[in-house]
């Protein structure tokens, strides 16, 4: 079939009023001759031959007849090319007369529509494609379907879709401020204080994939902690969000606290949440790998760590017995010490400046002179100083050990990319050389093999010798990408989240979590501040008071 169109944009008729028209033909892509054009390279990508396959030519190519009779693609060549690549039987080619005049004013007339073509042509933008993706999945086409039918992969559809859901993620997609990717990432902390501004100052950085890992913990943490303190609340105690002002009569800590006989108050006294406060700390604890129960530190033979063969000295227990866990401990502080039929020991009643009735002393206190009550100041500042101090460590350890889960998550997945190449990156067998030369058990620790199981995305040791099994005979190259796999989970394992605090407790030869985290660096990875501890080119110190300055700022 053949249609007679009038071609948009020469719809106004010459001077002798005649309106140039053309015919519309469905051809054999294969019978075009594709002709000279201003663009030499037609750079066919695979998406777009795929597109083609899968929707055909939607905008007709444009042809002019030869005085031999063929046809002879102006503008098109492209879509030509990508439709004998898609193997179609026709396309749509609108045929017109070629103009008079001679070689050159033909040439003039085909170079200046190819570039006019082109110049004038203007892209979605990443914002119109991402709301078109979500209209078609809000549709009910599934992620599969809308990959095949645009021809991209299913994980630019996924993060459209999260993307499109997100006012804030589009508005930072439209400024250009991130990439559909980091959109999608943002979309998850659309309601977090602080978290937009953060994502957008790294986006377009290595530190990107970090920020969504730490604020995705924060999250969690947070969650978690909400959860924790439901019993409490439904019990009646009061939930405090920070440590209470030193000596605050209205805040007495258990531990300043005596029974009305002078013993030492302990939890046992907390029977009425009307007279208490609890403040919920984190702290990483020891707990039964299998049935979760507590386990005390010195429990535990811990020199059978990572040895399997190990036998634990009498009355201890294996350490591959045990894992650690995040819980949430309660410090409890009175609110009515008299009401709870308690007292206040001697060194808060001198700390806090108060006399034996428990009334606050009304003399002045020369912090410079030498009697009782400048001593008792004294005194009081050296041990609110060394309670400080002690609150500072547990924090730091908690916040750095959540730094270094984040950063976990976002190393195992940078490797397990690296381990799905079909050859090892260069220097990979060295290294892997070395390491077994320094450390010749290293593929014997505890959760080695597991570990490589999963950066090699499967299941146990078993799986892994699988995958070496199924080699074929050329496979030397993904043989070397699995041997250095078994030597990263390796080190993997050796490297959990606490490993910025640097305690190996291995034989001098042993191939560290610094080593491990350098040769990442030298292949394309960032590592994140914390780990940074762990190579020695930060202090702990010095990331944790980077970290609430952050969190200040929020």
């Amino acid at each position: 079939m053949t249609d007679n169109i009038t071609p948009a944009g020469n719809d106004n008729p010459d001077d002798s009023g005649h309106v140039e028209t053309g015919t519309l033909e469905h051809i054999d892509p294969n019978t075009l001759i594709v002709d000279t054009n201003v663009r030499t390279e037609a750079d066919l990508d695979a998406d777009f031959i795929a597109s083609i396959k899968e929707h055909g030519v939607l905008v007709p190519i444009v042809a002019v007849r030869g005085q031999d009779g063929q046809l002879l693609v102006r503008y098109g060549q492209r879509r030509t090319l990508a439709a004998r690549e898609a193997g179609q039987q026709t396309v749509p080619v609108y045929i017109r007369s070629a103009s008079g005049g001679d070689d050159t004013a033909q040439l003039v007339e085909r170079v200046a529509g190819q570039i006019v073509e082109n110049d004038h042509r203007r892209d979605l933008t990443t914002v119109q494609r991402a709301k078109g993706i979500q209209q078609m999945l809000d549709a009910g086409v599934s992620v599969t379907k809308v990959a095949k039918t645009l021809a991209v992969n299913k994980d630019t559809v996924k993060a459209a879709g999260t993307a499109g859901k997100s006012q804030a993620a589009m508005e930072a997609l439209s400024t250009g401020q991130l990439s559909l990717t980091e959109a999608a990432a943002l979309a998850e902390f659309d309601d977090v204080p602080g978290a937009v501004d953060k994502l957008i100052r790294a986006s377009g950085t290595p530190w990107f994939d970090h920020t969504v890992a730490q604020l995705r913990e924060q999250q969690a943490s947070a969650a978690a902690l909400r959860e924790a303190e439901k019993p409490w609340q439904e019990k009646g105690f009061t939930i405090l969000d920070r440590y209470p002002g030193s000596w605050d009569v209205d805040y007495v800590e258990l531990s300043y606290l005596r029974t009305a006989t002078g013993e030492q108050a302990d939890e046992t006294v907390v029977t009425d949440p009307a007279h208490w406060a609890v403040m919920l700390g984190e702290e990483d604890m020891w707990i039964d790998a299998e049935t979760g129960d507590l386990v005390e530190e010195e429990a535990v033979d811990w020199d059978t760590q990572d040895n399997p063969e190990a036998v634990p000295a009498e009355g201890l227990r294996h350490a591959n017995t045990v894992k650690e866990a995040t819980m949430f401990v309660p410090e409890y502080f009175c609110l009515d010490y008299a009401a709870a039929g308690l007292v206040l020991d001697e060194r808060f009643r001198r700390f806090a400046g108060l006399g034996l009735s428990g009334e606050k002393s009304t003399d002045t206190v020369d912090l410079d002179g030498d009697d009782q009550d400048a001593k008792a100041a004294r005194e009081a500042a050296e041990a609110e100083a060394a309670r400080e101090t002690e609150r500072r460590e547990r924090r730091k350890v908690i916040a750095l050990n959540k730094l270094g889960e984040a950063a976990l998550q976002v190393r195992r997945q940078f490797v397990t990319k690296l381990l799905a190449r079909k050859t090892p990156p260069k220097g990979a067998a060295i290294f892997v050389a070395e390491c077994l030369a320094r450390d010749s058990a290293l593929l014997t620790d505890h959760q080695a093999q597991d570990t490589a199981a999963e950066l090699l995305g499967v299941e146990g040791g078993q799986a892994v010798a699988k995958l070496v099994a199924d080699l074929s005979a050329n496979g030397d190259g993904r043989a070397q990408v699995i041997t250095l796999a078994l030597v990263l989970g390796a080190l993997e394992s050796r490297t959990p989240k606490d490993a910025w605090r640097g305690s190996t407790g291995y034989w001098g030869r042993h191939v560290g979590s610094g080593e491990y985290l350098r040769w990442l660096t030298d292949n394309g990875y960032q590592l994140a501040a914390v780990e940074e501890v762990v190579t020695k080119a930060k202090s702990a110190d010095e990331v944790y008071d980077d970290y609430l300055a952050e969190v200040a700022q929020q």
